[in-house]
């Protein structure tokens, strides 16, 4: 794991690609498998960088609210944050 970054989790695999086409709209927003260090039950997650991570909690929270975890990713630092 490299660098900072944003993820988001998911419990099924619909509300991951549901946000994902979502955030999609407005940013750079990557689908990708769950960190094995993450414990989520669909398994996929969708990353966003830095820059994006306001405006893609704002999106979330308006149209996914509770449907999601929020993680931010620092080097092999992983915290989870208030949705």
């Amino acid at each position: 794991m490299e660098g900072k970054y944003y993820l988001f989790t998911f419990e099924s695999t619909h509300g991951a690609i549901s946000s994902h086409k979502l955030l999609k709209e407005h940013m750079d927003a990557v689908i990708m498998p769950v960190l094995r260090e993450i414990n989520a039950s669909c398994g996929m997650a969708v990353k966003v960088r830095p820059q994006d991570m306001e405006k893609s909690l704002e999106l979330m929270r308006l149209h996914m609210p509770g449907d999601y975890s929020f993680y931010k990713i620092e080097g092999k630092e992983i915290t989870k944050l208030p949705e």
